[in-house]
């Protein structure tokens, strides 16, 4: 009795303002998003030869990859207002919740919280835009009622990489000028893309106002400028 009570009371928004709908509506159903990973070929050089580039310290001034690693693209939401349920009318979520992208039977894009407060409880909310405008214009919990909303958010994607068997990458990063020394950082990964399997510190000797042409690994690198920020340089070969 409760709930029926409160599907025929109107629903405010602080922000927006919704309209209960019936029960007798019908309810769209939440179905998950799901591609297989596809196997890309990581045989990769960059940045580009002979061309100027300028990085920060911690960054990479040359990356190599070889092998393969599988790729998975995931697709999530992240709300741009809050939803209210004014009095309890529906549950409510706050600005910035995220949640990966679903699908409802039609293919609209649909969106389940599964943290969503409602009165004193956290319950599933799920949410859907039938017109994939960018506005989820409808709402639906316990399995009995639907309700309008206006409700704007943000598709983004994440890429999940997995490397295969084979799998390398080598990087070199710049570690800042000391004691008139530029210093390096060069690092292998193999099996694992945020642990390196091998890590070796170095440094070269700077030379104010003059070009530092310098070989590491069978990589050729010329030094433009270097300072304790960032260093300048040229990539005249990749690493072997």
């Amino acid at each position: 009795m409760q709930i029926l009570r409160k599907i025929k009371a109107p629903a405010i928004f602080v922000l927006y303002s919704a309209m209960v709908l019936t029960a007798c509506s019908s309810i769209p159903t939440f179905q998950h998003i799901s591609k297989d990973a596809i196997v890309v070929n990581a045989k990769k050089n960059a940045p580009g030869l002979a061309q100027t580039f300028t990085v920060d310290i911690g960054e990479n001034l040359l990356t190599k990859e070889l092998g393969n690693y599988a790729e998975k693209t995931i697709k999530s939401v992240t709300l741009l207002t809050p939803v209210i349920g004014q009095s309890d009318e529906y549950p409510s979520l706050n600005k910035g919740k995220t949640t990966l992208l679903g699908m409802s039977e039609s293919g609209g894009n649909a969106a389940c919280f599964n943290d969503a407060k409602y009165q004193k409880s956290v319950i599933k909310f799920c949410l859907f835009d039938e017109e994939k405008d960018g506005y989820f214009e409808m709402g639906s919990f316990n399995g009995e009622a639907r309700y309008s909303l206006n409700v704007p958010y943000n598709i983004f994607s994440d890429v999940n990489k997995m490397p295969e068997k084979g799998y390398l990458r080598k990087t070199l990063s710049y570690k800042g000028l000391l004691n008139g020394k530029i210093n390096f950082n060069y690092a292998e990964y193999s099996g694992n893309m945020v642990r390196a399997t091998f890590s070796q510190d170095f440094s070269i000797q700077n030379k104010k106002n003059a070009h530092i042409l310098f070989n590491f690994k069978g990589a050729e690198i010329k030094i433009k400028k270097a300072n304790l920020l960032n260093v300048s340089y040229e990539v005249m070969q990749y690493f072997k």
